[in-house]
């Protein structure tokens, strides 16, 4: 009897959890060959705030209060003990009590049906059949032998009579498989592959019975073996790994968008973080031949997975040629070929580079030259050096990659360096990531003779497509390309038809508080030193609802908490932090607010709070942020680029005394709101095309007003 079983190798990687700011999340690749091995005896602080699904804020809370203990409590960097961490997942597993507070929403572990990923019923259902297996615990070895089997399936339905008789009898296959009982027509190989690292494949077999004797259907366009891979994955290996793989439908709107811009045929194609594999099968169901095109993932179980996605569509049976093509390794450094003429997927977001790491990559790349560097930075940046003349760049990105801070560097160099040919605004597309993404398509035409002359940018957003002058000016601080020229033109008269203030360097900004446990720190009614504290529900424009929350302000119980002086001002205005909108009340009662409702004290020479109070409330105000952010957070960095007319006292007064009418109880707000938001408008200078495509804009949207008597 030949023996197949080979020896375990490969490591999972570890990835934490990126600054708010820039919302990463990981997606096909999801580590690069930069891994920090399963084995290791230590953790780093971020390894294990990923393993709980905590953010850092709370795993710095938790050790505070003895929860996450450090193998030296002293050290500069702590470390935490596999066990110890192991101990506590395990618990978390167990009963669901342990380290409850501020925990993320994300589960721990546990497997999780990634149903968005391909469209066939049936195999979506044979999946979650499986999930709802407990008698079987799905490990890596058992996961390679389930694979292995769909595969062994798919190979049979697709090659000889007789192998087609036998899936027809029993989907268990790989039984035969494994006793040399089972013609597989030439993918031995690719299958072994997939075994590789399986000491004992027949035990494993009759342990896991009847889930062999589950059948899936062979859709040639969709990645039915990625989907059970990233299926049975542990949720908390997902994490780790970042594998977050492409829903189908964006697969497909990517590679629409592409084949308009430049067309495939005979063009050398590469997927640099192709996962299983899907971008490739559904471009070979796009009538592209497998010599053109390429594949590269650390992942060594996904890489032989997409070999056999690979295999099964174009009947390649060579393994040099699928080793050739689809290859293991770190994208960073090498690939199979120097120069590509597409270049498409889903690159990692979110990865964790260690010091040393970021060390050897700022020598290469500009985007690693700070202190934290963004995987999908570097991603687009190597490829960007990769494509041949009038070659296509065309990834799936956060949308943070067009406005937050952290990513100007990558701005510059696509400004530097680039035509942009095409942007989607995809929205939160990824199941149980919060973040929201964007199809992004770039060529390397910049300067060239055939490069300025695209007919302009095409952008889809909010189920409209349009397409933005090729003469629009875009600046490294912000890509806003889900503002059309129209709407453009009204931002940009907005900032230059009166004399304009703004609060970068002329105000203070305040989080409000952080409790760490809500639960244990408010209460619901007013208790002996108790007051009241605002929540960002209690936030009206201009006013205040009546708070019913209260709590004992002792700053050392919390978590995170400003400096007293902040919440005791005697004038500050607060703001809701999450909204669409900009919805800002005065107070002058010295209130405290929890972290939905932060703070800002105005403080532009020459200008009062409460005139301040109407610009930040006005619909210009709420229109430029919308524009130019697009985002349901107000970050300090929005309302620090919002221009604020410079204006006499005595105007400032009149505006004034409006704000003190909305501001009564009995005021009919609408009517006074209405003139207010008028005069705002005129300060800017505003012609009349131009008020109307900002009321236009937000129509049907809540204003957030007070409540009217």
């Amino acid at each position: 009897m030949k023996n197949r079983s080979r020896t375990l190798s490969g490591q999972l990687s570890f990835f934490s959890d990126p600054d708010a700011d820039r919302n990463g999340f990981s997606s096909e690749s999801k580590y690069s060959g930069l891994s920090f091995g399963m084995g290791k005896e230590v953790l780093s602080f971020s390894e294990v705030c990923r393993i709980l699904s905590i953010s850092a804020a709370t795993g710095r809370n938790w050790i505070r209060l003895g929860k996450l203990k450090p193998v030296d409590a002293s050290a500069k960097r702590p470390v935490f003990a596999r066990s110890e961490i192991d101990r506590l997942v395990a618990a978390v597993e167990a009963d669901g009590k342990v380290l409850k507070s501020r925990r993320n929403k994300k589960k721990v572990s546990g497997a999780s049906l990634y149903e968005n990923y391909i469209t066939n019923g049936h195999n979506i259902s044979v999946i979650n059949e499986i999930l709802g297996q407990d008698r079987v615990y799905i490990d890596d070895d058992v996961m390679k032998i389930i694979i292995a089997n769909f595969a062994l399936q798919f190979i049979c339905r697709l090659h000889g009579k007789d192998g087609a008789e036998r899936a027809g009898k029993t989907g268990n296959l790989i039984h035969d498989y494994l006793r040399n009982d089972l013609d597989v027509f030439g993918f031995g190989p690719l299958i072994d592959d997939l075994l590789h690292g399986v000491e004992d494949g027949t035990g494993l077999v009759d342990e896991c019975g009847e889930i062999l004797e589950k059948e899936l259907e062979y859709v040639p366009e969709e990645d039915s073996l990625g989907f059970a891979y990233i299926s049975l994955k542990s949720m908390s290996q997902r994490k780790l790994s970042g594998a977050y793989y492409t829903p189908l439908s964006v697969v497909k709107e990517l590679v629409g968008l592409a084949a308009e811009t430049g067309g495939l045929a005979d063009r050398r194609i590469l997927d640099p973080c192709c996962g299983t594999g899907n971008f490739l099968l559904y471009l070979a169901s796009q009538s592209v031949g497998p010599e053109c095109l390429y594949g590269q993932d650390s992942d060594e179980l996904a890489v032989r997975i997409a070999r056999v996605n690979f295999a099964l569509r174009f009947n390649i049976t060579d393994m040099d040629f699928l080793k050739g093509h689809i290859t293991c390794g770190d994208t960073l450094k090498t690939l199979p070929l120097s120069e590509y003429d597409l270049i498409l997927g889903n690159p990692p977001w979110g990865y964790d580079f260690t010091g040393e790491e970021l060390a050897e990559l700022a020598g290469v790349y500009r985007t690693a030259s700070h202190k934290t560097a963004e995987s999908f930075d570097l991603f687009v940046e190597r490829c960007l050096s990769l494509l041949s003349e009038g070659g296509l760049l065309a990834f799936v990105l956060p949308e943070a990659i067009l406005n937050v801070r952290s990513h100007r560097t990558i701005r510059s160099i696509l400004l530097e360096k680039t035509e942009f040919r095409f942007v989607s605004f995809l929205g939160e597309v990824f199941s149980k990531v919060q973040c929201p993404s964007v199809i992004l398509g770039i060529s390397n035409t910049k300067g060239k003779a055939d490069g300025t002359d695209s007919g302009g940018i095409k952008v889809c957003a909010g189920g409209q497509t349009f397409t933005v002058s090729p003469d629009r000016k875009f600046t490294p601080d912000t890509f806003n390309f889900h503002v059309n020229d129209e709407k453009q033109s009204c931002l940009d008269e907005i900032s230059r038809n009166a004399e304009m203030a703004y609060l970068k360097g002329n105000a203070r900004f305040a989080l409000g508080i952080v409790t760490g446990n809500n639960q244990a720190f408010i209460s619901d009614r007013p208790l002996d030193g108790y007051e009241p504290v605002l929540r960002g529900s209690d936030i009206f424009k201009f006013r205040i609802d009546e708070s019913h929350a209260y709590m004992r302000f002792v700053p050392e119980n919390f978590q995170q908490v400003a400096p007293a002086g902040m919440y005791r001002a005697p004038e500050k205005l607060l703001y809701r932090f999450i909204c669409d909108t900009l919805v800002f009340a005065y107070d002058d009662r010295q209130t405290l607010s929890l972290n939905s409702c932060n703070i800002l004290i105005p403080e532009i020479p020459g200008l009062s709070v409460k005139y301040v109070l109407a610009v930040l409330n006005s619909s210009v105000a709420a229109f430029f942020c919308q524009q130019n952010f697009n985002s349901v957070k107000v970050l300090r960095s929005h309302l620090e680029a919002i221009p604020v007319p410079v204006v006499p006292g005595k105007v400032q007064q009149e505006i004034t005394a409006i704000v003190d009418r909305i501001m009564e109880p009995a005021a009919m707000v609408s009517e006074l709101y209405e003139e207010l938001d008028d005069r705002i408008m005129k300060l800017y200078g505003l012609s009349a095309k131009n008020c109307g495509i900002i009321r236009e804009s937000l129509r049907g949207k809540n204003r957030f007003l007070p409540p009217e008597p």
